[in-house]
Order: structure tokens, then C-alpha cells, then sequence
């Protein structure tokens, strides 16, 4: 007859491994990941839309770096610009396949709003941020605000989720920038 703890005790001891382990990994990737981003979170909560602001920093890795809310600042405007830019290419591919002349207006309205962003970041609001002008920089981002509001408002439904993020993105880059400017 096999003894009982012959077959226990391997599994025991096995799981026992297992559960370190698993601890260890866990603690070390929580630590890990909590000494990257306190200034992520930090400057989110002072943000409009705190969990858009979370969740799109936290996806981008020069924001996970930044050790500074200027720095921080500076990377969600390049965010901003390149997202304004996603959202214009997927509009004009959209754009190639439709004909109903409604939603081609529409289509053609969104990405007059996302071109109007995309230049005045370029040109404007990222020079304006390099030279310390918060105030102006601020107003520059508030254009990308209004573009995306405005493809909102044309009642499209092409990229909503993007477009709203933009939306509520820019609105916390905003605020960055109301911080550094007081």
C-alpha cells in the first residue's frame, strides 16, 4: 500500500514553490511598477478625466520616465500631436470607401479639425512650451480640445473611443499646463 504523505508531501511541497515564486514576481513587478509611475498618478489627480490621464500615460513609455511634471507636461503634448495625427489617417482611410455624402462631409470635417490640431501643436503649441510660455501653450492645446469636439459634434461614430480620449486627454494636458504656469 502507498503511503498517503509519500503523495502529499511532493505536492505540498510543490505548490509551496509555486506560491513563492509567484509571490516574488508579484512583489518585485508591484514595486517595480509603483517606483515608475508615482508622478503619473501624482499629476493625474489633479486632471479632469484622472483614469484617460492614467491610462494613456501609463501606456506610453517616455511618460513612465519623466521625473519632473515639465517633462511630463512635454511628453502628453507629443502625445496629443501624435494621437491628432492616428486619428486623421484613420479618418482618411475611412474616407476612401464611402459614399454617402452625409457621413463624407463629416468624414472630410474631421479631419479638417485634426489637420487644424496636428499644425497649430507643430507650429504653435509645442515652440510655445520650448520658450516657457505655459499660457500660450495652453491655448494652443485648447485647439486640439475644440477639434475633437468639433468631429464629436458632427454625430459620426467612426473612432468615437479615440475621439473622446483625445478629447479627454487634451483636457488633462491642460491642466499640466495650468499647473506649471502658476
Amino acid at each position: 500500500m502507498v503511503n498517503p504523505t509519500s503523495c502529499y508531501l511532493p505536492l505540498l511541497m510543490l505548490s509551496i514553490v509555486l506560491y513563492v515564486l509567484f509571490i516574488d514576481h508579484n512583489t518585485a513587478t508591484t514595486t517595480s511598477y509603483n517606483d515608475e509611475v508615482p508622478l503619473i498618478r501624482q499629476s493625474c489627480k489633479a486632471t479632469s478625466v484622472p483614469d484617460t490621464c492614467i491610462s494613456v500615460l501609463e501606456a506610453d513609455s517616455r511618460s513612465r520616465s519623466a521625473t519632473d511634471l515639465k517633462t511630463l507636461t512635454r511628453i502628453s503634448m507629443d502625445i496629443v500631436y501624435e494621437e491628432a495625427i492616428g486619428l486623421k489617417l484613420l479618418f482618411i482611410k475611412a474616407e476612401e470607401n464611402v459614399t454617402d455624402p452625409v457621413l463624407k462631409r463629416n468624414i472630410k470635417q474631421c479631419i479638417d479639425s485634426f489637420e487644424d490640431c496636428i499644425n497649430n501643436m507643430k507650429n504653435v503649441g509645442i515652440p510655445d512650451f520650448e520658450k516657457g510660455n505655459y499660457r500660450e501653450a495652453n491655448i494652443d492645446v485648447d485647439v486640439c480640445v475644440v477639434c475633437a469636439g468639433d468631429c464629436m459634434d458632427t454625430g459620426i461614430k467612426l473612432f468615437n473611443r479615440e475621439i473622446v480620449t483625445l478629447f479627454d486627454f487634451s483636457g488633462d494636458v491642460l491642466a499640466f499646463l495650468n499647473m506649471l504656469h502658476s
